[in-house]
C-alpha cells in the first residue's frame, strides 16, 4: 500500500542524483554505487508514494510531471541540510580540503602555498592528491581540480586555468636534437628556450602519460596540430603519474608534453626547456565544488585565490 512505509533520504538522495545525471548509470558513478543499487532505490521510491517519478528510456531518463514537482522541494531542502551541518561542524573539522593531480601539488601548488599563508593565515589546508577521477564529487573535498574533462554531474565549475601545452626536455638532451635553434631571447640566461622542427620530435624519445580519466591532450594530437604523419604506435616512457614523466624529463631521458601552468617555474629555472610555441586547446581545466551547497567562507577563500595566482 503506497505511504505504509517510511521513505528513506537516501531514496531521495538517490532520485536527485539521477534528476541530475539524467540517466541511472550516470548517477551511479557520481555515487560511487552501482547501477543496481540506483535502480533499486528509485523503484523502493516510487512504490511508497504510489506514482512515478521518471520516465524510462532507452538510454536516459526525464521526471514526469510528479517527479518535477517532488525534486523541486527536495533539492533546496537537502541543501539547506547541508549547508545547516556545514555551519555546525566543530573548529577542528572545518579544513578546507582541496584534491588535486600529484603533479599539480608538487610542481604548481607547494611552491606558491607560502603565498596563501600570508594571504589567509587562518584557513587550513588539506591537499589531497589523486591521480584519477574516480572520486571528484564523492570524496570529502570541498574543491576538485580534476585531470580530465568530465562531465562532472552536480558539480558547478570555476575555470582555473587554460590547457596549455608544449613540449619540453631537459637542457642537454634539448642540445642533442637535430634542428634545435635557440631563442636569441634566452641568449646569455640561464632559461633557455627555441624550436625544433615537429617531425624531428617525432624520432626524439618520447614521454607520454597514460591517463586513467577521460583523455585530454597526447603526442597523437599533438603531431595532428602540427601536421605531422605518425604511426599509431609512438615508443618510449610511459607513466600514468604526471609527476614520472616530468621527472624522467628532468633526467634527460625523453620529450615530455607540458602544461604550461605545471611547468612554468621549472622552465623559468632552467631545469627544462621549451622546444616550441605552446598550443591553446580551448579546454581549460576547471575548479569544481558542489551544486546548491554553498562553500564556507575559507573555502571561498581558497576558491578565489587558486583562480588569482599564477
Amino acid at each position: 500500500m503506497p505511504g505504509a512505509g517510511r521513505i528513506s533520504d537516501r531514496w531521495l538522495r538517490t532520485a536527485l542524483a539521477v534528476a541530475r545525471a539524467g540517466n541511472f548509470t550516470a548517477a551511479a558513478r557520481d555515487l560511487g554505487v552501482g547501477q543496481p543499487a540506483v535502480s533499486h532505490a528509485v523503484a523502493r521510491l516510487e512504490q511508497e508514494l504510489g506514482v512515478r517519478l521518471f520516465e524510462r528510456h532507452s538510454r536516459h531518463q526525464t521526471l514526469t510531471t510528479e517527479g518535477e514537482r517532488l525534486m523541486g522541494e527536495v533539492e533546496p531542502a537537502f541543501s539547506r541540510i547541508d549547508r545547516a551541518v556545514e555551519a555546525a561542524r566543530s573548529p577542528r573539522s572545518r579544513v578546507v580540503n582541496l584534491s588535486v593531480s600529484t603533479s599539480l601539488a608538487n610542481f604548481w601548488l607547494l611552491p606558491r602555498l607560502p603565498d596563501f599563508k600570508r594571504h589567509h593565515p587562518s584557513v587550513e589546508l588539506r591537499v589531497i592528491t589523486t591521480d584519477s577521477d574516480d572520486q571528484v564529487g564523492r570524496d570529502d573535498a570541498d574543491l576538485w581540480i580534476p585531470l580530465g574533462l568530465g562531465p562532472y554531474a552536480g558539480l558547478e565549475s570555476t575555470v582555473f586555468r587554460p590547457e596549455r601545452l608544449l613540449p619540453v626536455a631537459a637542457p642537454e638532451l634539448a642540445r642533442r636534437l637535430p634542428g634545435f635553434v635557440a631563442d636569441p631571447r634566452a641568449s646569455g640566461r640561464d632559461v633557455m628556450s627555441g624550436t625544433v622542427p615537429p617531425a624531428v620530435l617525432a624520432t626524439a624519445p618520447l614521454l607520454h602519460l597514460e591517463e586513467r580519466y577521460r583523455s585530454r591532450y597526447d603526442w597523437w594530437k599533438w603531431f595532428a596540430h602540427h601536421g605531422v604523419e605518425v604511426p599509431g604506435s609512438l615508443p618510449g616512457y610511459r607513466s600514468n603519474d604526471y609527476s614520472l614523466v616530468l621527472q624522467a624529463a628532468l633526467e634527460g631521458q625523453g620529450v615530455a608534453l607540458g602544461w604550461v601552468h605545471i611547468v612554468t617555474r621549472l622552465l623559468e629555472d632552467g631545469r627544462l626547456v621549451a622546444l616550441g610555441e605552446a598550443a591553446d586547446t580551448g579546454q581549460p581545466f576547471p575548479i569544481l565544488h558542489r551544486v546548491g551547497v554553498g562553500l564556507r567562507p575559507d573555502a571561498e577563500n581558497l576558491l578565489s585565490w587558486l583562480v588569482q595566482t599564477h
